[in-house]
Protein backbone atom coordinates (compact mmCIF):
# COMPACT_ATOMS: atom_id res chain seq x y z
CA UNK A 1 0.00 0.00 0.00
CA UNK A 2 3.09 2.17 0.69
CA UNK A 3 4.56 1.87 -2.27
CA UNK A 4 1.26 2.48 -3.99
CA UNK A 5 0.82 6.00 -2.50
CA UNK A 6 4.10 6.72 -3.51
CA UNK A 7 3.86 5.54 -7.02
CA UNK A 8 0.77 7.86 -6.88
CA UNK A 9 2.49 10.83 -5.65
CA UNK A 10 5.56 10.14 -7.97
CA UNK A 11 2.78 9.91 -11.29
CA UNK A 12 0.86 13.54 -10.04
CA UNK A 13 4.42 15.08 -9.94
CA UNK A 14 5.68 13.92 -13.30
CA UNK A 15 1.83 15.08 -14.77
CA UNK A 16 2.19 18.41 -13.49
CA UNK A 17 5.95 18.96 -14.40
CA UNK A 18 4.95 17.88 -18.18
CA UNK A 19 1.73 19.86 -18.05
CA UNK A 20 1.74 22.53 -20.52
CA UNK A 21 4.85 21.40 -22.31
CA UNK A 22 3.72 22.13 -26.00
CA UNK A 23 2.56 25.71 -25.12
CA UNK A 24 4.60 28.46 -26.71
CA UNK A 25 3.73 32.18 -25.95
CA UNK A 26 3.65 34.54 -28.51
CA UNK A 27 4.79 37.80 -27.96
CA UNK A 28 3.33 41.62 -29.39
CA UNK A 29 6.33 42.76 -31.56
CA UNK A 30 5.01 46.34 -31.08
CA UNK A 31 3.25 46.56 -27.81
CA UNK A 32 1.01 48.87 -26.67
CA UNK A 33 1.77 52.09 -25.20
CA UNK A 34 1.64 51.79 -21.76
CA UNK A 35 -2.03 51.10 -20.50
CA UNK A 36 -3.84 49.61 -18.43
CA UNK A 37 -1.94 46.25 -15.78
CA UNK A 38 -3.64 43.26 -17.11
CA UNK A 39 -2.80 40.07 -15.36
CA UNK A 40 -2.73 36.69 -16.43
CA UNK A 41 -3.83 33.79 -14.80
CA UNK A 42 -2.33 31.14 -16.42
CA UNK A 43 -3.47 26.95 -15.64
CA UNK A 44 -3.95 23.47 -17.24
CA UNK A 45 -6.34 22.52 -19.00
CA UNK A 46 -7.76 19.47 -17.22
CA UNK A 47 -11.82 19.24 -17.85
CA UNK A 48 -13.83 18.38 -15.41
CA UNK A 49 -11.38 19.03 -12.27
CA UNK A 50 -12.81 19.75 -9.30
CA UNK A 51 -9.75 22.47 -7.56
CA UNK A 52 -9.77 24.16 -4.39
CA UNK A 53 -7.07 26.12 -5.99
CA UNK A 54 -8.67 26.70 -9.26
CA UNK A 55 -11.64 27.95 -7.84
CA UNK A 56 -9.44 30.74 -5.71
CA UNK A 57 -7.95 31.83 -9.01
CA UNK A 58 -11.18 32.02 -10.97
CA UNK A 59 -12.57 34.44 -7.98
CA UNK A 60 -9.17 36.45 -7.63
CA UNK A 61 -9.66 37.06 -11.40
CA UNK A 62 -12.77 38.10 -10.80
CA UNK A 63 -12.35 40.43 -8.50
CA UNK A 64 -9.69 41.89 -10.01
CA UNK A 65 -11.78 43.22 -12.55
CA UNK A 66 -14.18 44.34 -10.26
CA UNK A 67 -12.17 46.82 -7.99
CA UNK A 68 -14.13 49.85 -7.70
CA UNK A 69 -12.15 52.72 -8.98
CA UNK A 70 -9.05 50.58 -10.79
CA UNK A 71 -8.04 50.15 -14.37
CA UNK A 72 -6.87 46.78 -13.27
CA UNK A 73 -7.66 43.69 -15.77
CA UNK A 74 -7.87 40.26 -15.33
CA UNK A 75 -8.48 36.85 -17.23
CA UNK A 76 -7.62 33.26 -17.28
CA UNK A 77 -5.85 31.07 -19.78
CA UNK A 78 -6.31 27.83 -19.66
CA UNK A 79 -3.16 26.33 -21.50
CA UNK A 80 -3.53 23.66 -24.08
CA UNK A 81 -7.15 23.89 -24.82
CA UNK A 82 -8.62 27.95 -23.92
CA UNK A 83 -12.35 26.42 -24.55
CA UNK A 84 -11.55 25.06 -20.64
CA UNK A 85 -13.78 26.25 -18.08
CA UNK A 86 -15.00 25.29 -15.00
CA UNK A 87 -18.83 24.99 -14.39
CA UNK A 88 -19.15 23.30 -11.25
CA UNK A 89 -19.20 26.69 -9.28
CA UNK A 90 -20.63 30.20 -10.37
CA UNK A 91 -18.34 32.47 -11.91
CA UNK A 92 -17.60 35.62 -14.39
CA UNK A 93 -14.44 35.40 -15.43
CA UNK A 94 -12.96 36.78 -18.74
CA UNK A 95 -10.84 33.62 -20.71
CA UNK A 96 -7.65 34.47 -22.27
CA UNK A 97 -8.20 32.86 -25.49
CA UNK A 98 -4.12 33.10 -27.35
CA UNK A 99 -1.11 33.16 -26.18
CA UNK A 100 -0.20 36.92 -27.17
CA UNK A 101 1.35 38.91 -24.59
CA UNK A 102 2.27 42.31 -24.53
CA UNK A 103 5.39 42.62 -22.49
CA UNK A 104 4.43 46.54 -21.12
CA UNK A 105 1.14 45.82 -19.83
CA UNK A 106 0.88 41.99 -19.23
CA UNK A 107 1.37 40.63 -15.72
CA UNK A 108 1.35 36.51 -15.65
CA UNK A 109 0.84 34.23 -12.36
CA UNK A 110 2.01 30.88 -12.98
CA UNK A 111 1.21 28.13 -10.87
CA UNK A 112 3.77 26.59 -8.49
CA UNK A 113 3.28 23.17 -10.45
CA UNK A 114 3.85 24.45 -13.84
CA UNK A 115 6.83 26.58 -13.43
CA UNK A 116 9.85 25.93 -15.64
CA UNK A 117 8.31 25.68 -19.05
CA UNK A 118 6.40 29.09 -18.66
CA UNK A 119 8.72 30.72 -16.60
CA UNK A 120 11.97 30.03 -19.19
CA UNK A 121 9.88 31.26 -22.18
CA UNK A 122 8.49 34.22 -20.49
CA UNK A 123 11.52 35.05 -18.96
CA UNK A 124 13.19 34.54 -22.81
CA UNK A 125 10.56 37.14 -24.45
CA UNK A 126 10.74 39.43 -21.72
CA UNK A 127 7.52 39.14 -19.47
CA UNK A 128 6.76 39.71 -16.25
CA UNK A 129 6.03 36.73 -13.70
CA UNK A 130 4.60 36.18 -10.37
CA UNK A 131 4.98 32.45 -9.12
CA UNK A 132 1.61 31.74 -7.00
CA UNK A 133 2.43 29.21 -4.03
CA UNK A 134 -1.10 27.89 -3.08
CA UNK A 135 0.90 24.62 -1.88
CA UNK A 136 4.63 24.78 -0.65
CA UNK A 137 4.71 21.10 -0.44
CA UNK A 138 4.70 21.11 -4.57
CA UNK A 139 7.20 23.59 -5.28
CA UNK A 140 9.75 20.72 -6.01
CA UNK A 141 7.64 19.37 -8.89
CA UNK A 142 10.66 19.72 -10.74
CA UNK A 143 13.28 19.09 -7.97
CA UNK A 144 15.12 16.76 -11.15
CA UNK A 145 15.97 19.97 -12.35
CA UNK A 146 17.09 21.91 -9.25
CA UNK A 147 19.03 24.93 -10.66
CA UNK A 148 16.70 25.56 -13.84
CA UNK A 149 13.97 25.90 -10.60
CA UNK A 150 15.97 28.15 -8.56
CA UNK A 151 16.71 30.57 -11.77
CA UNK A 152 12.78 30.42 -11.82
CA UNK A 153 11.94 31.92 -8.55
CA UNK A 154 15.40 34.26 -8.90
CA UNK A 155 13.71 35.54 -12.06
CA UNK A 156 10.06 35.96 -10.91
CA UNK A 157 9.02 39.76 -10.00
CA UNK A 158 6.65 38.73 -7.23
CA UNK A 159 5.90 35.17 -5.23
CA UNK A 160 2.23 34.99 -3.83
CA UNK A 161 1.81 32.90 -0.89
CA UNK A 162 -1.78 31.79 -0.36
CA UNK A 163 -0.39 31.14 3.73
CA UNK A 164 2.00 31.51 6.28
CA UNK A 165 3.16 27.76 5.76
CA UNK A 166 3.16 28.77 1.67
CA UNK A 167 5.31 31.24 2.69
CA UNK A 168 7.73 29.77 4.71
CA UNK A 169 8.14 26.70 2.39
CA UNK A 170 10.04 29.32 -0.41
CA UNK A 171 11.37 30.65 2.56
CA UNK A 172 13.04 27.64 2.90
CA UNK A 173 13.90 26.89 0.02
CA UNK A 174 15.17 30.12 -1.22
CA UNK A 175 15.82 32.40 0.97
CA UNK A 176 16.87 35.29 -1.24
CA UNK A 177 13.38 35.23 -2.44
CA UNK A 178 11.90 36.60 1.15
CA UNK A 179 11.35 40.06 -0.26
CA UNK A 180 9.59 38.89 -3.00
CA UNK A 181 6.87 37.13 -1.44
CA UNK A 182 3.38 39.09 -1.22
CA UNK A 183 0.68 37.44 1.03
CA UNK A 184 -2.87 37.00 -0.62
CA UNK A 185 -5.53 35.83 1.28
CA UNK A 186 -8.52 33.92 -0.46
CA UNK A 187 -12.36 34.15 0.47
CA UNK A 188 -15.33 32.45 1.56
CA UNK A 189 -18.76 33.37 0.86
CA UNK A 190 -20.81 33.43 3.90
CA UNK A 191 -24.06 33.98 1.99
CA UNK A 192 -23.69 30.71 0.43
CA UNK A 193 -21.48 28.71 3.10
CA UNK A 194 -23.60 28.55 6.52
CA UNK A 195 -25.26 26.97 9.09
CA UNK A 196 -27.94 25.22 8.70
CA UNK A 197 -31.34 25.42 11.11
CA UNK A 198 -31.81 21.65 10.20
CA UNK A 199 -28.82 20.42 11.19
CA UNK A 200 -28.72 16.22 11.28
CA UNK A 201 -26.54 13.91 13.33
CA UNK A 202 -24.48 13.40 10.13
CA UNK A 203 -20.57 13.60 10.05
CA UNK A 204 -19.49 14.65 6.28
CA UNK A 205 -15.79 14.24 4.96
CA UNK A 206 -13.96 14.04 1.65
CA UNK A 207 -12.43 10.76 0.54
CA UNK A 208 -10.31 11.59 -2.32
CA UNK A 209 -7.20 12.68 0.16
CA UNK A 210 -5.52 10.23 2.16
CA UNK A 211 -8.26 7.48 0.99
CA UNK A 212 -6.33 4.63 3.12
CA UNK A 213 -6.50 6.67 6.13
CA UNK A 214 -10.49 8.08 5.88
CA UNK A 215 -11.34 4.09 5.10
CA UNK A 216 -9.68 3.02 8.72
CA UNK A 217 -11.10 6.03 10.46
CA UNK A 218 -14.67 4.74 8.81
CA UNK A 219 -14.15 1.26 10.00
CA UNK A 220 -12.85 1.61 13.55
CA UNK A 221 -15.78 3.93 13.70
CA UNK A 222 -18.48 1.49 12.37
CA UNK A 223 -18.99 -0.61 15.89
CA UNK A 224 -18.78 2.91 17.81
CA UNK A 225 -20.40 5.22 16.14
CA UNK A 226 -23.95 5.92 18.31
CA UNK A 227 -27.64 4.82 16.92
CA UNK A 228 -28.74 7.95 14.76
CA UNK A 229 -25.34 8.83 13.46
CA UNK A 230 -24.11 8.38 9.85
CA UNK A 231 -21.41 9.05 7.87
CA UNK A 232 -21.58 10.80 4.24
CA UNK A 233 -19.28 11.35 1.84
CA UNK A 234 -18.69 14.68 0.18
CA UNK A 235 -17.46 13.91 -3.47
CA UNK A 236 -18.38 14.53 -7.16
CA UNK A 237 -20.83 17.42 -6.22
CA UNK A 238 -20.48 20.94 -7.48
CA UNK A 239 -20.15 23.52 -5.36
CA UNK A 240 -24.12 23.97 -4.35
CA UNK A 241 -24.00 19.99 -3.40
CA UNK A 242 -21.19 20.31 -1.15
CA UNK A 243 -23.45 23.64 0.77
CA UNK A 244 -26.08 21.33 1.09
CA UNK A 245 -24.79 18.36 2.59
CA UNK A 246 -22.29 20.38 4.46
CA UNK A 247 -24.60 22.41 6.17
CA UNK A 248 -26.68 19.95 7.50
CA UNK A 249 -24.14 17.77 8.80
CA UNK A 250 -22.45 18.89 12.28
CA UNK A 251 -18.84 17.26 12.29
CA UNK A 252 -16.39 17.31 9.32
CA UNK A 253 -13.50 15.65 9.39
CA UNK A 254 -10.01 16.53 7.77
CA UNK A 255 -8.11 14.40 5.91
CA UNK A 256 -5.84 17.31 4.80
CA UNK A 257 -2.01 16.35 3.13
CA UNK A 258 0.24 18.44 3.17
CA UNK A 259 -1.61 21.10 1.51
CA UNK A 260 -0.96 24.89 1.31
CA UNK A 261 -4.39 26.15 3.48
CA UNK A 262 -7.37 23.75 2.79
CA UNK A 263 -10.01 25.17 1.72
CA UNK A 264 -13.02 22.68 2.67
CA UNK A 265 -11.88 22.05 6.58
CA UNK A 266 -12.74 26.25 7.00
CA UNK A 267 -15.72 25.93 4.30
CA UNK A 268 -17.22 23.11 7.00
CA UNK A 269 -16.98 25.25 9.86
CA UNK A 270 -18.46 28.62 8.51
CA UNK A 271 -21.31 25.98 8.15
CA UNK A 272 -21.48 25.27 11.25
CA UNK A 273 -19.32 22.15 11.71
CA UNK A 274 -16.70 21.20 14.40
CA UNK A 275 -13.99 19.94 11.98
CA UNK A 276 -11.92 16.94 13.49
CA UNK A 277 -8.47 15.85 11.90
CA UNK A 278 -5.40 16.62 10.11
CA UNK A 279 -4.19 20.19 9.95
CA UNK A 280 -2.43 19.83 6.49
CA UNK A 281 0.30 21.89 7.82
CA UNK A 282 -1.24 25.32 5.92
CA UNK A 283 -4.24 25.45 8.23
CA UNK A 284 -2.54 25.31 11.35
CA UNK A 285 -2.81 29.40 11.11
CA UNK A 286 -6.67 29.23 11.37
CA UNK A 287 -6.79 25.43 13.41
CA UNK A 288 -8.37 26.65 16.32
CA UNK A 289 -10.11 25.66 19.25
CA UNK A 290 -13.45 25.35 20.36
CA UNK A 291 -14.34 24.60 16.21
CA UNK A 292 -11.32 22.83 14.94
CA UNK A 293 -9.46 19.93 17.10
CA UNK A 294 -6.49 18.67 15.71
CA UNK A 295 -5.33 15.02 14.91
CA UNK A 296 -1.48 14.68 14.13
CA UNK A 297 -1.86 12.66 10.84
CA UNK A 298 -1.63 9.25 10.96
CA UNK A 299 -2.85 8.69 14.59
CA UNK A 300 -6.27 6.84 13.12
CA UNK A 301 -7.05 5.72 16.98
CA UNK A 302 -7.27 9.16 18.55
CA UNK A 303 -8.70 10.05 15.35
CA UNK A 304 -11.76 7.69 16.09
CA UNK A 305 -11.53 8.77 19.97
CA UNK A 306 -11.83 12.79 19.69
CA UNK A 307 -14.83 12.07 16.73
CA UNK A 308 -16.69 10.41 19.33
CA UNK A 309 -15.85 12.52 22.11
CA UNK A 310 -17.20 15.15 20.00
CA UNK A 311 -20.98 13.18 19.67
CA UNK A 312 -20.68 12.52 23.51
CA UNK A 313 -20.43 16.52 23.53
CA UNK A 314 -22.92 17.28 20.92
CA UNK A 315 -25.35 15.19 23.42
CA UNK A 316 -26.24 18.01 26.29
CA UNK A 317 -25.04 20.76 24.41
CA UNK A 318 -25.00 22.41 20.65
CA UNK A 319 -22.72 25.11 19.41
CA UNK A 320 -22.17 27.83 21.95
CA UNK A 321 -21.03 31.29 22.26
CA UNK A 322 -17.57 30.90 22.01
CA UNK A 323 -18.53 28.68 18.74
CA UNK A 324 -20.24 31.35 17.01
CA UNK A 325 -17.56 34.31 18.00
CA UNK A 326 -14.93 31.81 16.28
CA UNK A 327 -16.69 31.40 13.21
CA UNK A 328 -17.22 34.85 12.96
CA UNK A 329 -13.31 35.45 13.39
CA UNK A 330 -12.69 33.00 10.59
CA UNK A 331 -15.29 34.84 7.99
CA UNK A 332 -13.36 37.91 8.77
CA UNK A 333 -9.93 36.66 8.08
CA UNK A 334 -10.84 34.81 5.26
CA UNK A 335 -13.64 37.70 3.97
CA UNK A 336 -13.52 39.52 0.33
CA UNK A 337 -12.45 43.00 1.86
CA UNK A 338 -9.20 40.85 3.19
CA UNK A 339 -8.78 39.06 -0.24
CA UNK A 340 -9.29 42.28 -2.01
CA UNK A 341 -6.65 44.18 -0.22
CA UNK A 342 -4.36 41.65 -0.61
CA UNK A 343 -4.50 41.59 -4.54
CA UNK A 344 -4.39 45.57 -4.30
CA UNK A 345 -0.83 44.89 -2.47
CA UNK A 346 0.17 42.50 -5.24
CA UNK A 347 -1.60 44.47 -8.07
CA UNK A 348 -0.05 48.26 -6.71
CA UNK A 349 3.40 45.93 -6.96
CA UNK A 350 3.13 44.57 -10.40
CA UNK A 351 2.03 48.19 -11.55
CA UNK A 352 5.44 49.93 -10.35
CA UNK A 353 7.20 46.86 -11.60
CA UNK A 354 5.59 47.10 -15.49
CA UNK A 355 6.00 51.01 -15.11
CA UNK A 356 9.64 50.86 -14.50
CA UNK A 357 9.92 48.41 -17.12
CA UNK A 358 7.92 50.52 -19.90
CA UNK A 359 10.47 53.94 -18.69
CA UNK A 360 13.39 52.02 -19.72
CA UNK A 361 11.80 51.25 -23.43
Amino acid sequence: MYLLVCLKALLLRIKFALTGRSVVYKIIKKPRNKGSLNVVYVLYSEKNMKSGGHKVIYKQSELINNLNGSDFKSSVLHVGNASVKHNWFDHKVDFKKDHYLDPLNDFVIIPEIMVLKHTQQLTKNGISYAIFVQNGFLIDAYSHKYDELALAYKNASVILAISEDAANCVITSYPLAANKIVRIYYSIDTNKFKSSKNKENLITYMPRKLSRHASLVKFFLNENLPEGWKLKEVDGLNEAGVIDLLSKSKIFLSFSELEGLGLPPAEAALCGNYVVGYTGEGGKEYWKAPIFTEVYCGDVKKFVNEILAKIEQLKTQSTDSSFESARVELAEKYSEPAEKQSLLNFLHKAESILNAKSAEV
